[in-house]
């Protein structure tokens, strides 16, 4: 390639990339913070102890590991301990993904498939939602990302190699301690240095020690959380099958039944009519497809001998993988206007989609500030609070909203609620259709107003 083209494809791959990461931050606060994100915030809380923080993680949130909540707290101490500037944490690390995703189809081969992978990448509805979300996902996608990269680079024999290994160990362990289910990548990377020792006699017994190395890091900092979620019989969204039938999530990794089984069928022709290519020596392509299989294989198999695990958001790597096969199995087809069709189409259609999702967007979360922002415009300011045994929850969120601003207002359980004098209104919490928003104890009141929301219900009740 010319300097003039070389040039012209690094501006094209920034400018894909900005637009990606203000599509993020277009609407980065556009949903209220859900029950888990509301768990994340208050364990992140940097005024606690290591202890404290330690304390309430193993309350709350025991099923993930704690790195992702002490990320949170320490960035906190940075920016100030508000809901409003949280998900900018995630915003952060979604937006380093893109960059990376583009330099792992680069680090696979020199050609301009990256500009395409980046592209899809920036229009992924599942990427910008859980870059959106105080949640780890988007942490795991880009520690994910960062354990592949470096491990692309080992196998490509860089001169810089032993910076690469220990880049490679740091980030391997990070992505290991972000999310359980990334061990995958860890056996789909074993799984493939196998297949190309024995196809193609290499030695690769100096990376042992490098696994060595990295498993027992990994189990030093992780023994007591590996151990414990063992321990359990039943596991959250254990039930969710259903889904995995359904196209094995595409449908929700790519925003809708339509191009959910628009990406699952194009990969699994494109698979299909390239098949021989995964079996040469010059590209990695069956470690990207090893990953694929494992990322359902695995749980599978833990699913059958101790209790189904499985959800699409643990195994959000995934959309690695499937960025990056797209456009390198296109260009191995030989006919011309098929390439050229399918990536129009493939690329009109993801456009489409994008808008749809952007700016015909949905609110799916329960709509707490809308329901605040009524209540705020009466003189009440006695709020009575029923989420359920997560109401601490909600109490942290109000108090750390915008400068306290509702340090005037009085918050009281319903649970313990008693006797009032005073007027006040009632906050409900539930995404039961048949929960009753009520007070425990009413007292001598009438009720005169009533709000429903998503999820959300007030209702104002005052001394008759």
């Amino acid at each position: 390639m010319n300097d003039d083209g070389y040039i012209r494809n690094r501006i094209l791959y920034f400018f894909i990339i900005i637009i990606g990461v203000l599509t993020i931050f277009y609407q980065i606060n556009f949903e209220d913070l859900w029950l888990d994100e509301l768990n994340s915030f208050w364990v992140a809380d940097p005024s606690l102890s290591y202890s404290e923080t330690l304390t309430r993680h193993n309350k709350s949130d025991f099923h993930n590991p704690i790195l992702f909540n002490l990320v949170l707290k320490y960035f906190f101490k940075v920016v100030g301990y508000n809901p409003d500037v949280a998900r900018y944490l995630t915003l952060f690390f979604g937006s380093i993904f893109l960059i990376l995703i583009g330099l792992i189809s680069y680090q696979e081969k020199k050609n301009n498939c990256y500009l395409l992978t980046t592209l899809l990448a920036c229009l992924s509805i599942y990427v910008i939602k859980y870059s959106q979300e105080l949640r780890p996902y988007s942490f795991l996608l880009l520690a994910s990302s960062l354990n592949i990269y470096f491990f692309l680079k080992i196998l490509d024999n860089n001169k810089n190699k032993s910076i690469s290994i220990i880049l490679f160990i740091t980030f391997s362990v990070i992505n290991y301690s972000v999310n359980p289910f990334s061990l995958i990548i860890l056996f789909s990377q074993i799984t493939y240095l196998f297949f190309r020792s024995f196809l193609f006699h290499k030695n690769y017994k100096k990376l042992l020690i490098v696994y060595v190395t990295i498993v027992t890091i990994y189990f030093f900092f992780n023994f007591n959380y590996i151990l414990y979620q063992f321990s359990f019989d039943s596991y959250m969204l254990s039930t969710d099958i259903k889904n995995v039938l359904d196209g094995f999530y595409f449908p929700r990794f790519f925003g809708s039944k339509i191009m959910g089984y628009l990406y699952l069928i194009l990969l699994i022709f494109l698979i299909a009519i390239n098949r021989k290519i995964f079996f040469l020596k010059e590209n990695n392509y069956m470690f990207f497809l090893i990953i694929i299989f494992l990322s359902y294989l695995v749980p599978f198999i833990y699913g059958v001998i101790r209790t189904p695990v499985l959800h699409d958001r643990y195994i959000i790597f995934i959309l690695i993988p499937i960025f990056v096969l797209i456009p390198f199995l296109i260009q191995e087809i030989s006919n011309n206007k098929i390439k050229i069709f399918l990536i129009t189409f493939l690329i009109i259609m993801t456009l489409s989609n994008h808008y749809l999702e952007i700016f015909k967007r949905i609110n799916t979360k329960p709509e707490f500030k809308k329901t605040l922002n009524y209540v705020k415009e009466s003189d009440i300011n006695v709020f009575v609070i029923d989420l359920g045994s997560t109401s601490f929850l909600f109490n942290n969120y109000l108090k750390n909203l915008n400068n306290n601003e509702f340090s005037k207002y009085t918050f009281i359980e319903n649970n313990n609620l008693e006797y009032q004098s005073k007027d006040f209104w009632l906050i409900c919490y539930s995404t039961d259709p048949n929960f009753e928003c009520k007070p425990k104890n009413i007292g001598n009141h009438i009720l005169v107003d009533t709000k429903k929301n998503l999820y959300v219900e007030a209702k104002l009740y005052l001394v008759n």
